[in-house]
């Protein structure tokens, strides 16, 4: 405030200082108060700016229609003032409205100050708005540009950093869901099989020891199984070590019902059309929602007769668990974690299908899910589903970029046009029209240099504008092709290229008006004020550059910073995963192992003296399996993230 009133001061006196000569005392009076006017508004603009702006501006035209004075000094400049401050206020869509109907009442005083004066015209007014009202306003708005780019930056680089800490939580509890769905899928499974086996052979131990020993290598073989699985979904396998298991597919569908059958549980698979080939996704889900769906039937309904029916067509895949009531459950694999079916349905939700279980009248209990697929084998999920709106807008955008690449030539057409208009409308053409309109002519067909080569195209307009230079293009009697020689080629340079070739520009462009004004002999403040709308008009092309240049590096900021938070949640699931490979394997796995030692240790002995002893192994390693399935329960409570328990779940059997 205090440099505001210091300037204001200075104008104050430059203004009284500049009032003209001979005027009568009201004139005089009046002039001294608009001037007194115009002054004290610069001291307002950093509280007030709107209102500084209409005072400067009215006290401007109210000062040339008392005094008529050709030149003024101290008003414009407190104009100039007054608009960047204006401009300078924000970027809210509010302030930029208001600076919009700032400039349209700055370029009407201009118009009225040009009527005033006799001079009214199109291009003066542009050319006298466009230093006084529409470069300080630019000026301004881009200033308040850069710092709401700062601002912005600083904003998204804090809300990155706090939500770091909820965002690692977020990646952690991930991790944590997916390791617990696929332990249940893979380990519950597999000891439970485990477990199954062991009671048969304990059960032929005695009068059946041929029985009771391929129990036991079927218990090995499914322990031997999870733990492979277990190992390739905690990494811990080695990517060139054999795959023991059943793939997880519907090619493994078909194994994956031997160790049930050979239990002794009648299970029967159909599966039709598997000729197609399915997504990964859909192929996985599949495989494990059978593993999962057999798992159950062995804990909770025993012998029970089991149907699994697949059915692949090139529309849809549709996949049946069904049992019949309940036979004689395995003793301690009856419980159940309430695991299953959410592990279950979040792996066919993933893979964008549908799921339905629930019980049947004849007691027994049916799982079934549904995956629509395109005509290519991909889910319908994953097509463009996006609303129509969206859709609309992603064709409009691809429409506004093919007008971005027509704009050079629709540019182009335009100024050929309304340059072409002016010379030959113009009152103010010198010479033949025919040239004319070569030359105007030729300024507007290079203007599709003025991105790639702008400085060739700054000398090249203004070497067409000499021989026009006291007609159309004249520096003092500006016209729309004067307008068009002074601001385009200049802000071309300015925005488009470096410094180095900026600062020629600048250059050349200086030395165009100063060799114009002496040859037609002009006026010092002719040819400096000319020179000064230069060199503002080439500072606010810089500014505008500079502008993008942030606005670039503004989003590549952001991009790295996003980057780097994907990398620091990539870490933490790392970091959890590995805790979590080191607690199961010293938990889970070790229970396992535990039981393919004793089943291995049991069959070398059965058929010797020794069978009593291993009737007692046999029900350790079932007695091994039941803890082993209540470790399981617990750990998979600890990892699983808090959720609302999802109960049964039905519809008709054809929704």
């Amino acid at each position: 405030m205090l440099v505001d009133a210091l300037v204001a001061a200075a104008l104050l006196v430059l203004a009284v200082s500049d009032l003209p000569r001979g005027l009568g005392p009201g004139a005089t009076a009046a002039g001294a108060a608009c001037a007194l006017a115009a002054a004290l508004s610069v001291g307002g603009r950093s509280r007030s700016p709107v209102i500084s702006v209409v005072v400067a501006a009215a006290a401007f035209v109210g000062y040339e229609y008392v005094t008529r004075a050709p030149a003024a000094y101290a008003q414009p400049i407190a104009l100039v003032l007054n608009y960047y401050s204006a401009g300078a206020r924000g970027t809210s869509r509010r302030q930029f409205g208001q600076l919009t109907a700032l400039v349209l009442y700055g370029v009407a005083a201009c118009a009225l100050i040009a009527a005033i004066l006799d001079s009214l015209s199109v291009s003066t007014v542009a050319v006298h708005a466009l230093p006084l009202v529409l470069a300080p306003a630019l000026a301004g708005l881009l200033v308040a540009r850069q710092r709401s780019l700062a601002g912005r930056l600083a904003a998204a680089t804090e809300q990155l950093r706090a939500g770091e800490e909820t965002r690692l939580a977020v990646a952690r509890t991930r991790e944590r869901n997916r390791v617990a769905r696929e332990l249940h899928d893979v380990v519950a499974h597999g000891v439970s099989v485990m477990v199954v086996h062991a009671g048969v052979a304990r059960i032929t131990a005695g009068d059946e020891p041929d029985v009771a020993r391929t129990a036991l290598t079927e218990v090995i073989g499914a322990g031997r199984t999870a733990l492979t699985e277990l190992r390739q979904i905690l990494g811990m396998m080695d990517s060139a070590a054999p795959d023991s298991g059943p793939r997880a597919g519907v090619d493994g569908i078909v194994a994956l019902a031997e160790l049930p059958r050979a239990a002794g549980l009648p299970v029967h698979i159909s599966v039709t059309g598997s000729g197609f080939a399915l997504p990964a996704p859909v192929d996985a889900a599949l495989y494990r929602l059978v593993q999962e769906a057999l798992t159950n039937v062995v804990k909770h309904a025993g012998s029970a007769v089991t149907e699994v029916t697949l059915a692949i067509e090139p529309a849809e895949v549709r996949v049946q668990v069904r049992n019949e009531a309940a036979g004689p459950a395995v003793a301690g694999v009856t419980e159940g974690s309430g695991q299953g079916l959410d592990g279950m349905r979040e792996r066919v939700e993933s893979a964008q299908g549908r799921l339905w279980y629930g019980p049947q009248p004849d007691g027994g209990w049916e799982v079934r899910a549904q995956f629509t697929l395109s005509p290519a084998g991909v889910p319908v999920g994953n097509e463009d589903t996006r609303p129509a709106p969206v859709r609309a807008w992603l064709g409009a955008g691809r429409a506004a970029s093919w007008l971005r690449q027509a704009g050079p030539w629709a540019a182009t057409a335009a100024a050929l046009a309304v340059l072409c208009a002016d010379a030959c409308l113009s009152g103010d053409r010198r010479g033949p029209l025919a040239l004319n309109l070569v030359l105007v002519a030729g300024m507007a067909l290079v203007l599709p240099w003025w991105r790639r080569f702008p400085l060739p195209f700054l000398v090249a307009v203004n070497l067409m504008a000499l021989p026009l230079s006291n007609g159309l293009a004249s520096i003092n009697n500006p016209t729309v092709v004067s307008t068009y020689v002074f601001t385009v080629p200049l802000w071309a340079v300015a925005y488009w290229s470096a410094f180095p070739a900026a600062a020629a520009g600048l250059a050349l462009t200086a030395a165009f008006d100063i060799g114009t004004g002496l040859y037609w002999q002009l006026g010092a403040s002719s040819i400096g004020s000319n020179v000064v709308l230069t060199v503002v008009l080439w500072i606010a092309g810089r500014a505008v550059r500079r502008q993008r240049l942030i606005g670039a590096n503004l989003s590549r900021a952001r991009a790295l910073l996003e980057a780097e938070q994907r990398d620091r949640e990539e870490l933490a699931v790392w970091d959890e995963r590995g805790r979590l490979v080191a607690r199961l394997d010293s938990l889970v796995a070790a229970e396992v192992s535990d039981m393919i030692e004793t089943a291995e240790s049991v069959r070398d002995q059965l058929g010797s003296a020794a069978a009593s002893v291993g009737t007692e192994s046999i029900a350790e390693v079932e007695q091994a399996g039941r803890q082993g399935l209540a470790r399981l329960r617990e750990i998979l409570g600890l990892l699983r993230a808090e959720r609302p328990a999802a109960g049964p779940s039905w519809v008709p059997a054809h929704p």
